[in-house]
């Protein structure tokens, strides 16, 4: 399975030319995170997992963690401007590891076909923020955000 990234221009505005001694970014999953919560709480990272977008708002999710979490496996996109995180400033990921991490995955998590309306709904994706766990009756809908600084910090994800 070849990864390719949609996102150039994203990875240019995200600051894709840096100093070389700056490390990659290890893509952690969505599981990964909501088994240990309460460790990545306020803590940034480059998440990966399906993208969805729907009129009610977007989250990265996995379909079923293993060994289970909580239920929803997901986690909220919220978009701040002024106070997201920014990104490293070298952008840029280890083919080998996303693409290991993107297969495991996929084995358990499906991306959803749509009858009507675009396949861009659901896309697999990395997207970097801060985690932040979710409270009171929030937390029943998604165990925690991640707050984003802009749309330059999604990076999409072919597997064709």
């Amino acid at each position: 399975m070849g990864i390719l990234f949609r996102a150039a221009a994203c990875l240019l505005a995200a600051g894709g030319f840096a100093r070389a001694a700056d490390p990659q970014l290890a893509p952690v999953g969505v599981c990964e995170v909501l088994r240990d919560l309460a460790s990545w709480e306020n803590k940034s990272a480059a998440i990966l997992g399906r993208y969805s977008f729907r009129p009610t708002g977007r989250w990265v999710s996995e379909q079923v963690c293993d060994p289970g979490t909580a239920d929803p496996p997901q986690i909220w996109i919220v978009e701040d401007d002024k106070d997201g995180p920014r990104p490293p400033e070298r952008f840029e990921f280890d083919a080998a590891v996303m693409r290991l991490k993107l297969t495991e995955m996929a084995r358990r998590t499906a991306l959803a076909k749509f009858r009507f309306g675009s396949p861009g709904y659901d896309r697999w994706a990395v997207v970097y923020g801060r985690i932040q766990a979710r409270k009171g009756d929030d937390a029943k809908k998604a165990p925690a955000n991640l707050v984003i600084r802009g749309a330059s910090v999604i990076l999409f994800l072919n597997t064709e």
